[in-house]
């Protein structure tokens, strides 16, 4: 049993969204402001915590509809009929999460509560999670007599409620009027033309929300861990991790190992010695308070009147000795006296061990390990078919590579139980599922993990159907489950330089290793607008950027591609330097099978400016190659970045002071040998990384050294900065 996919909608930005999840482990990735962790929120608000949900938690584009619904009750007290309106439009306003739940036909008594009928025989069953008013009379009477009260004060001070989102925003009027509501859900499979229309699945009958909570356990690590916090410090936020290492080992002993909790053969004699030892301390303490309670007498306490008089009865358990921060601390050599404190151990040890011990609790609670077994409220019910494990930003304060060994066996550690690994028949429908959802912004992370695994989330802006700034998933298991050639490609290559794609703003792709060491140069003097932008710049042949567009389509990413002319004539179509009306081609894919699909040279050169600029399904998409340079009022074609660099900076005395450079420009001069061609046999006889580090030592030596970048680079950089300026 697992789940397959949950649907929330109109919960923050998350205005209509499909998560899939993987049998295992799902990671979710994004860039700033996606919506990752509001996903992770409204997982924890619908399935653990459900009267954590605040107004300002409704997708913004409800925001005024509702306000028009206190309007309207604001207007004319509402009848009976039009409360049952006004009830069901608030319905299709409020978050809503619908879960699909796979299972087994052997497992139909784990899920007998939540089957639509007696005639499933296995597959998929469906759940939905709604908010609605549960006195919906007396919210609105409440909230008339409220406005009431403010509606003919002419004065400048904004009183509340302004509107019915105010008045259900303040204090806790939100859950004392709004309650969660669960439904079963038509087994029916959607149609095509339902799914256009945004149909949804019917409502067959109503569900306690304890028959969900019997088949999915849900635990949260949040990434507000605070580990440098003390224990007394505040929680805050729906799902606050904010409690020290020894707290939770604490707890976990309070929870699991406390052999005063239903003692078993082998905790008497533990108890034993832990009473003698109560009542020695007992006497002592009593003996040393003797005075301050006589004075206490002094003051009239117990005086008359039968009250109590004070005595200390020591109470000491295994919880005592975890109780200060000292209970924790770190031994260099088993056999050494000496140690250090919990708290000068670097925080990225202190977060992996809070986390593996957060993940132990979590499964030995779920297994009802040790006393969680007679302590657990849950101990007469069956053990919970799901646990769903969700945990927000692990890499907090690891170093890289820890990073990378947590995620990869912290779904081992979650199954690390008896009953755990047994493998069953049907992997896919063991006994007991375990799911694990982790969001993050590490590429490190999603580096040694399946592709297939993350779930991409999509920024996309206002349209007619969502009127605000939203989010989309776009689940990669459709690219990468079974890759195809270029995406195998795809796949390498990233693992192999770095994943940073799947966090940024924008993509750069360039062809070499000059345009990588020069392009951030180019950035950070001619474009301040794209140094505040998180831009991925990925080294690329141009033979294979193209490759990319099925990914780049998917996440539909801000792309540039700055990219090379290639040119080639001849029968043989050999490598030449470019030259207009000769019938030349280029040799460039990108060109030739991305955009602009075109392959003769001269097309190539007269392609408009506002031609590089497309969309590629939806992704804002610019192609950049050289075009033709004005150099002594005659126009000069570039092939490659290396000669459109030094045509754009064919003055500068680096250039000149190389022989060929100079030599080239005077044979120009003199028109004994055309320019393009004296240039295109320089750049052949280079080392182009060695090039490209001349340029970066020349730059790196004088900080009024600089170089003008190529005028195709530029449109393209203008183009992006553009794309990813702040939209009014």
């Amino acid at each position: 049993m697992k789940i397959a996919s949950l649907v929330l909608k109109n919960y923050r930005r998350l205005a209509d969204v499909t998560l899939v999840l993987d049998d295992k482990r799902t990671v979710l990735v994004g860039a700033n402001n996606s919506g990752k962790t509001s996903c992770i929120g409204a997982l924890h608000t619908f399935l653990k915590s459900p009267d954590s949900l605040k107004v300002r938690d409704i997708s913004k584009q409800n925001w005024k509809r509702i306000q028009e619904l206190g309007v309207q009750i604001e207007d004319h007290f509402p009848t009976k009929e039009e409360m049952e309106s006004i009830s069901a439009d608030l319905v299709k306003l409020l978050p809503c999460l619908d879960i699909e739940i796979n299972a087994d036909a052997s497992e139909a008594y784990k899920v007998r509560d939540i089957l639509p009928d007696l005639e499933w025989r296995g597959g998929s069953l469906f759940v939905r999670i709604n908010y609605e008013a549960i006195e919906i009379a007396k919210l609105c009477r409440e909230f008339s007599d409220a406005r009431c009260v403010v509606a003919n004060y002419e004065g400048a001070a904004s009183l509340w409620p302004k509107d019915l989102c105010d008045f259900l925003e303040k204090g806790k009027n939100f859950s004392k009027y709004l309650k969660q509501k669960h439904y079963i859900l038509s087994k029916d499979e959607l149609t095509e033309e339902d799914s256009i229309n945004d149909s949804v699945r019917e409502i067959t009958q109503n569900l306690k929300s304890e028959a969900l909570k019997k088949i999915i356990r849900v635990d949260v690590v949040s990434e507000q861990r605070g580990l440098g916090a003390e224990d007394g410090t505040d929680q805050k936020g729906p799902f606050s991790e904010k409690q020290r290492l020894n707290k939770l080992l604490r707890e976990y002993y309070e929870r699991i190992l406390n052999p005063e909790d239903f003692p078993e053969a082998g905790d008497l004699d533990v108890l034993g010695q832990q009473q003698d030892l109560e009542k020695g301390f007992t006497d002592r303490l009593n003996t040393q308070f003797k005075k301050p309670f006589k004075e206490l007498q002094d003051m009239g306490y117990p005086g008359i009147g039968g009250n109590p008089t004070v005595e200390i009865a020591a109470k000491i358990s295994g919880t005592d000795a975890l109780q200060k921060s000292s209970s924790v601390r770190y031994r260099f050599n088993e056999g050494d006296e000496d140690f250090i404190p919990e708290s000068y151990l670097g925080l990225g040890y202190q977060n992996l061990i809070y986390l593996t011990f957060r993940l132990l609790e979590f499964r030995d609670k779920w297994m009802r390990v040790g006393k969680s077994a007679s302590t657990d409220n849950k101990n007469d019910e069956q053990i919970e078919a799901i646990h769903l494990v969700l945990v927000e930003e692990p890499e907090v304060n690891l170093h890289a590579q820890v990073q990378r060994v947590f995620v990869s066996k912290a779904y081992d550690t979650l199954r690390n139980h008896p009953t755990l690994r047994e493998i069953k028949t049907k992997q896919d429908y063991s006994e007991f599922q375990t799911q694990l959802v982790i969001s993050t912004h590490s590429s490190h992370i999603i580096n040694d993990i399946d592709f297939k695994d993350l779930r991409y989330f999509r920024r996309n802006g206002a349209n007619k159907t969502i009127s605000m700034d939203y989010t989309s998933i776009a689940n990669m298991s459709e690219l990468f489950a079974k890759p195809k050639d270029e995406l195998m490609f795809v796949r390498k290559h990233l693992k192999l330089t770095h994943c940073d794609i799947f966090f940024a703003d924008g993509v750069i792709f360039v062809e070499g290793q000059a345009e990588s060491l020069l392009v951030p140069e180019f950035i950070s003097r001619n474009f301040k607008g794209l140094s505040n932008r998180f831009i991925s710049m990925l080294e690329v042949n141009g033979a294979h950027t193209y490759k990319y567009k099925d990914l780049v389509e998917m996440l539909g990413v801000t792309t540039l591609v700055l990219t090379d002319l290639d040119s080639v004539g001849g029968e043989d179509g050999k490598s030449c330097f470019p030259k207009k009306n000769q019938d030349q081609k280029t040799n460039n894919d990108t060109l030739k099978h991305w955009h602009p699909k075109k392959e003769s040279l001269d097309d190539l050169v007269a392609l408009s400016e506002t031609e590089h600029a497309t969309t590629s399904k939806d992704a804002p998409l610019y192609i950049a190659y050289q075009k033709p340079t004005q150099i002594s009022e005659q126009e000069i074609l570039s092939r490659t970045f290396e000669d459109a660099l030094i045509l754009a900076n064919f003055e500068n005395n680096f250039f000149q002071k190389k022989k060929k450079i100079s030599k080239a420009k005077s044979d120009f001069e003199n028109d004994t040998k055309c320019l393009e061609e004296s240039l295109y046999d320089y750049v052949q006889s280079l080392t182009k990384g060695d090039f490209a580090f001349q340029c970066l030592f020349h730059l790196a030596k004088d900080e009024a050294h600089s170089f003008n970048p190529p005028q195709y680079m530029s449109d393209g950089l203008k183009w992006l900065e553009t794309q990813l300026s702040p939209k009014n």
